[in-house]
C-alpha cells in the first residue's frame, strides 16, 4: 500500500458502525496503534494501512460488508456475488443494471437503480423511508464501490459528471472530493447518485473470471483503493512524488513531472485540475503523509523526519505539520502511540 493518510473522522464512522451493533474495539484499535482518545481529536489523520486493517477486522468480526452501517447485516461475499454476477455482463451497461439488481434482493437501507435521461446515466440510490443511517460513511461506500468496480471492470476511468449525496456537507467533504476525484458534489439531497455520461454504458467488459479472482483478492473497501488496471494523472503523480522523496529529490517540481509523463506543464496543469488538485496540493499532501506514517510507525527521531520529508530544519516542520493535524509531531505521536 502507498504512503497515504485518512481524516480520523472515517475511522470514528466506521467505529460508530461497529459499537453501535455491539463491539468492543478498543483492543482492535490498539492492535493497529491507535487509542480510543485519538478517535474523537479533531483534524487529526492516521495512517491509511491502519485505518484500513481495523475496518477490516471489524467487518469480519462483525460478518457485515456493511460494517454495523446497514438496515441489516450483509453477509461477507455479498460484494463478490455482485462482481461475479457482472463480470460476463459484457457491457458497462449491462452490468450496472445486474449490479442495481443483485443488491436490490437484499432490500438493504437502499433501493438501487439506474436511468437513463438523454447523455447522461445515473446509478441512483434511494433510501428506504423505515432506514435511519448511522452516519455517512455506508452511502459513499457503496457508490464509490460501483464506481471503482466499473472503472476496473471497463479498463478504463470513467469520469464522474456529478455526485449527489442525501445528506449535509461534513467538515471532511475535500477528502469527498478526492474520493469522487473532483466531480462536483452537491449535498442535502434527495436521493445519492453518481452521474456519467450515457455513452460509457456501450463500454465493453475488458476484465474476465480469473481476472477477477485476483481482484478480489484484495477488498472492497472502496474508499481505500484504486482499481488496479488504471490511474488518474493524480494518483500516478502522488506515487512518482513517494519515489522522489524518499530517493532524497523534496525539489521535484511541476515542470519535472510534466517531462517524466510526456506532457506540457499546461497540459498536466489542466488535467490535475479537471482533478480539483494541483500539483503544489498533491506534493503538500505527499509530505505529510509520509511523514504521519513515518511518526505513526515511532521508528525515527522527529528530527530525522522533518530531513526525510524535505525540511531543513525541524522547526519548519513541526509549524507545518501542526498546519496539517493540529498538533506538533510529538503530541501526534504521543496521542495515537499511547498503547
Amino acid at each position: 500500500m502507498r504512503e497515504f493518510s485518512i481524516d480520523i473522522k472515517w475511522l470514528a464512522m466506521v467505529l460508530e458502525g461497529a459499537e453501535t451493533r455491539g463491539l468492543e474495539c478498543t483492543s482492535m484499535l490498539l492492535e493497529q496503534g491507535i487509542s480510543g482518545l485519538s478517535v474523537k481529536q479533531q483534524n487529526s489523520r492516521v495512517p491509511l494501512d491502519a485505518f484500513a486493517a481495523f475496518a477490516r477486522e471489524s467487518m469480519m468480526t462483525l460478518d457485515d460488508e456493511y460494517l454495523g452501517l446497514g438496515e441489516r447485516q450483509q453477509a461477507l461475499g455479498s460484494f463478490a456475488m455482485m462482481s461475479r454476477a457482472s463480470i460476463s455482463a459484457r457491457t458497462i451497461g449491462r452490468s450496472l443494471k445486474r449490479s442495481a439488481n443483485f443488491w436490490n434482493l437484499f432490500n438493504n437501507g437502499y433501493q438501487h437503480s439506474v436511468v437513463v435521461s438523454g447523455e447522461i446515466c445515473e446509478y441512483t440510490l434511494t433510501r428506504n423511508p423505515s432506514f435511519k443511517p448511522v452516519n455517512n460513511y455506508l452511502v459513499s461506500a457503496i457508490l464509490s464501490s460501483i464506481h471503482r468496480f466499473h472503472c476496473w471492470v471497463g479498463g478504463q476511468f470513467l469520469s464522474l459528471e456529478r455526485v449527489l449525496l442525501d445528506h449535509e456537507q461534513p467538515t471532511i467533504h475535500k477528502e469527498y472530493e478526492q474520493l469522487y476525484y473532483g466531480a462536483p458534489i452537491l449535498f442535502d439531497q434527495d436521493t445519492a447518485a453518481i452521474q456519467f455520461k450515457a455513452r460509457h454504458l456501450e463500454t465493453a467488459i475488458t476484465q474476465t473470471p480469473e481476472t477477477l479472482d485476483e481482484y478480489l483478492r484484495g477488498t472492497n473497501l472502496s474508499l481505500l483503493y484504486q482499481p488496479k488496471n488504471y490511474r488518474v494523472i493524480s494518483d500516478q503523480v502522488r506515487q512518482w512524488l513517494e519515489r522522489n522523496i524518499k530517493q532524497g529529490n523534496y525539489r521535484a517540481t511541476l515542470r519535472e513531472a510534466s517531462e517524466h509523463f510526456k506532457l506540457s506543464q499546461q497540459v498536466m496543469h489542466r488535467r490535475l485540475m479537471a482533478e480539483n488538485l494541483s500539483f503544489k496540493e498533491i506534493k503538500m499532501q505527499t509530505r505529510r503523509d509520509i511523514a504521519i506514517k513515518l511518526l505513526f510507525d515511532g521508528e525515527h527521531k522527529v528530527e530525522d523526519i522533518a530531513i526525510m520529508v524535505g525540511f531543513s530544519e525541524p522547526s519548519a516542520f513541526i509549524r507545518a505539520f501542526k498546519a496539517w493535524t493540529g498538533k506538533t509531531p510529538r503530541n501526534y505521536r504521543q496521542t495515537h502511540k499511547s498503547v
